[in-house]
């Protein structure tokens, strides 16, 4: 096993068998160099990356108004009868209907992001705010309905009952012009 292996001299080698050693070292040599060396990232445009992430998101209520209050007390309303009925389908044990309200809420929750925004430091974002923490306390529900009435999270249901009326008060404020609680933008 110690034999050691007969390599011809590089004297002794046909020029195309060095011509053909030198090109595949040479090869070898530009690709771990390809691979180790630190590749130059493609230029972007950052005034247009930048203005692009900077755009603020749209909503159809920016300020106060008696349309806003209208709209705000309409959604409240359709947010609080999905609430009891939600309430009603758990009690009465309906699982095929739990599906659809479970939609119905997260379809209550785009439209308040329509009407009043996707973050709570927009003027009336306390409006859609409030449908999170309604749709929060309907999946602590549906959780606590599955698990035998036990919350996996404490005090979840309450939580996020406690944060939806907050959301609901401060939403109200908010679009009501008589206060003049929200933001121009």
């Amino acid at each position: 096993m110690t034999e050691k292996k007969q390599t011809t001299p590089w004297k002794e080698r046909h020029t195309a068998e060095k011509i053909a050693l030198i090109i595949g070292w040479c090869a070898i040599a530009i690709l771990m160099g390809y691979w180790f060396l630190p590749s130059k990232p493609e230029p972007t445009d950052p005034i247009r990356t930048l203005v692009s992430e900077a755009a603020p998101p749209t909503a159809l209520h920016t300020i106060a108004s008696t349309e806003a209050l209208a709209s705000a007390t309409h959604y409240l309303s359709q947010l609080d009868s999905a609430m009891a009925e939600g309430i009603h389908l758990l009690k009465a044990n309906q699982l095929p209907e739990l599906a659809a309200h479970s939609r119905a809420f997260k379809a209550l929750l785009e439209a308040g992001h329509v009407q009043f925004g996707r973050s709570v430091f927009q003027p009336l974002g306390t409006c859609s705010s409030a449908a999170v923490f309604a749709n929060s306390w309907w999946q602590a529900q549906l959780v606590a309905a599955r698990q035998g009435g036990n919350e996996s999270i404490p005090g979840a249901i309450q939580s996020s009952l406690n944060e939806y009326k907050r959301n609901q008060t401060e939403c109200l404020k908010q679009a009501d012009p008589s206060t003049n609680v929200a933001l121009v933008k």
